[in-house]
């Protein structure tokens, strides 16, 4: 194979590799889940190594585009190597910063390998015409009342909204917000035939649809801004002006009728002032109060990458009980999860990258002065990925899809392939690749690349015996799966808190305390503690050990330090109060029946704790409490007072 043939297929092959990632990772509900990330990141890897091949096999590949964008992303990956060093989780450290170099490898194998017109076009056409297949999937989900994506079933709480091939309808509208202005651009200012023209009009319809039956309120405010912002851009221009008029006109109108005939749509605009309810702003607020509170403790660093489903717990407020595991606000994330260092590399990032925006803008306009023949491609990815990318900045504010891989993936390839554009307007970004550059690139590209493979393969080979224990039907087949899990992947706190928790129950099934599942139980449970110090239930669930085994004074102290990392957490309140009920006493016992008083309040059961709790486990809790704990309680204190 010569070098022109060699770098053909290298080329077709990266081509090939983004666009199966991109696709794969939108139709696999956001590769939000272990195998599909997996899968994401292999494709990365493969594309990254054929990059490195296509340098040395070709002598023409002479130059390397780095602009500062690509600069201030190696500062970043520098930086998430140090965070993750000095994490104190090491598991969810390793598998945010391997996002982080996953996208970090899409941006840098776009810009510098798909940046021909003819590439960019293939990979915006694909997926454009994908998300409108998505959308179509979407629409069909609300009209039928379908609760299913695939073969998943969709949380209670999603129903009567459209999510396509996404869990979460707001990471649905999120990702089919950065299509819609790219596809009217192509469709008002893009120089294709009638037949794709059609094509792409079409496809606008449904992507407008798929982002209305999503009924995501943050969707619903940063695709109207971007659409004002995309018609008084092209409307500014005469010769664009009156098909942008009847283009507005036709979208604004769609958007009203729906508003008005959509109960549903109305009854979530309602429910964002309505108190009591999961569609309250005020969760929201809530929440970002409680981020807040979390970077206070690490303001210059940060708490860790990802860190911050870990110690949202010591600041919970008390009336949100679910897991957030983000804090809904990409950019107040940021902050939390990577401190203000870090808050101020990604600020300078998307300062640089609105620096290339505007130096491309200037350039593309040479060309795209009216609808003839001299329509620019140029300027309608340009305009259209520049307003896409804004439409994401402003849905960020209310939701986390930054921290969705298909959506993020999407916001880099875009990125990058806009970024790539500079090398028109300057060549001064253009560094020759000489021996020692090509040499150090090479080890950099094939490390990242030799770690995600290896991490990939750990990640399926973790899951597989994690599936295994689901599916096994007896106890000592479910304990050698997830041990092996173990094996696999030792720093898995979730897997060593489950281990533990699956012995104590077994042991708690026994009349004997000093059995070997016990044993076992405290062991497990320790080591889960020492993988994640910020477990609350692995601590409450080693204390409830202790105390069958009659270890007062060291429970207490595992429920002590349980209550302080989850203070107001109801199931971490519910073991405090059967430890203080198990010791017995009326000081404990008073103490106790306060305690589960705060699960589940006698007077106002819609207030407190039990507010934001929807889930049967909860629910059966509660029903536990209130039918068996609080009247034994009562029953004990009555006999006390008696005996007196």
């Amino acid at each position: 194979m010569n070098h022109r043939n060699l770098d053909n297929f290298c080329e077709k092959g990266i081509l090939f590799l983004i666009l199966s990632a991109l696709i794969f990772s939108a139709l696999a509900t956001g590769a939000v889940r272990t195998m599909e990330f997996a899968i994401v990141q292999l494709l990365t890897a493969i594309a990254a190594v054929l990059w490195i091949v296509r340098i040395w096999g070709d002598p023409k590949h002479k130059r390397l585009l780095l602009p500062p964008v690509a600069w201030v992303l190696f500062i970043f990956i520098i930086y998430a190597f140090y965070h993750y060093l000095n994490a104190d989780v090491e598991y969810t450290a390793r598998r945010e910063v391997l996002k982080l170099l996953t996208y970090g490898m899409i941006f840098l194998v776009v810009m510098n390998n798909l940046y021909k017109s003819d590439c960019s076009q293939i990979i915006m056409f694909t997926v454009v015409l994908t998300g409108a297949l998505i959308a179509i999937y979407g629409t069909i989900q609300v009209i039928i009342g379908s609760d299913h994506v695939w073969h998943f079933v969709r949380p209670a709480q999603y129903l009567g909204r459209g999510s396509g091939t996404f869990i979460n309808p707001n990471h649905f509208a999120g990702w089919l917000g950065m299509l819609l202005p790219l596809c009217l651009a192509y469709v008002l200012i893009g120089r294709i035939n009638l037949t794709m023209r059609i094509l792409l009009g079409y496809s606008a319809l449904m992507l407008l649809c798929g982002i209305a039956v999503s009924m995501s309120r943050g969707g619903w405010i940063s695709t109207s801004l971007m659409l004002f912002v995309f018609v008084g851009v092209i409307g500014w221009q005469k010769k664009f002006r009156l098909k942008v008029i009847i283009t507005a006109c036709l979208f604004f109108t769609a958007i009203s009728l729906f508003f008005i005939k959509s109960d549903f749509a109305q009854d979530r605009i309602s429910k964002a002032n309505s108190p009591g309810t999961l569609d309250h702003i005020q969760s929201r607020k809530e929440l970002w109060s409680a981020a807040s509170n979390v970077w206070k403790e690490e303001k210059l660093f940060g708490v860790g990458p990802g860190h911050f489903d870990h110690r949202f717990s010591q600041h919970r407020p008390p009336t949100l009980q679910s897991r957030p595991i983000r804090v809904h606000n990409d950019y107040l994330n940021i902050l939390v999860d990577w401190g203000l260092i870090g808050f101020l590399i990604v600020g300078v990032w998307f300062s640089t990258l609105a620096y290339v925006i505007k130096r491309c803008w200037k350039y593309s306009q040479r060309t795209a002065s009216d609808f003839s023949p001299k329509t620019s491609n140029r300027a309608a990815f340009v305009l259209g990925s520049t307003i896409g990318l804004g439409s994401l900045a402003i849905h960020s504010f209310v939701d986390f899809n930054l921290h969705i891989p298909s959506n993020a993936i999407l916001a880099s390839t875009i990125a990058a392939l806009l970024t790539s554009f500079i090398r028109f307007a300057t060549e001064r970004y253009w560094i020759p690749i000489k021996i020692t550059l090509r040499l150090s690139l090479s080890l950099f590209v094939f490390g990242i690349a030799g770690l995600m493979i290896q991490q990939s393969f750990v990640q399926l080979h973790e899951l597989q015996a994690l599936n295994a224990s689901q599916q096994a039907k007896a106890f000592p087949e479910q304990i050698a799966q997830l041990e092996l899990a173990m094996e696999r992947e030792p720093n898995n706190h979730e897997t060593a808190a489950l281990i533990g928790e699956i012995y104590r129950i077994k042991a708690n099934s026994f009349d004997t305390t000093n059995t070997p599942e016990m044993e076992k139980a405290s062991k497990w449970l320790q080591r889960a503690i020492e993988l994640n110090p910020y477990d609350a239930y692995s601590h409450a669930r080693l204390g409830l050990i202790l105390d069958r085994l009659d270890r007062t004074s060291e429970a207490e102290k595992m429920f002590k330090i349980s209550e302080k990392l989850d203070p107001n957490g109801y199931m971490t309140i519910a073991y405090i109060a059967w430890h203080k009920m198990h010791i017995g006493g009326q000081t404990n016992l008073i103490s106790a029946k306060r305690y589960f008083e705060r699960v589940s309040p006698p007077s106002n059961p819609e207030k407190g704790l039990t507010a934001w709790r929807s889930e049967d486990s909860a629910t059966n809790l509660v029903n536990q409490i209130r039918a068996v704990y609080l009247p034994y309680i009562n029953e004990e204190l009555k006999n006390l007072d008696n005996s007196k």
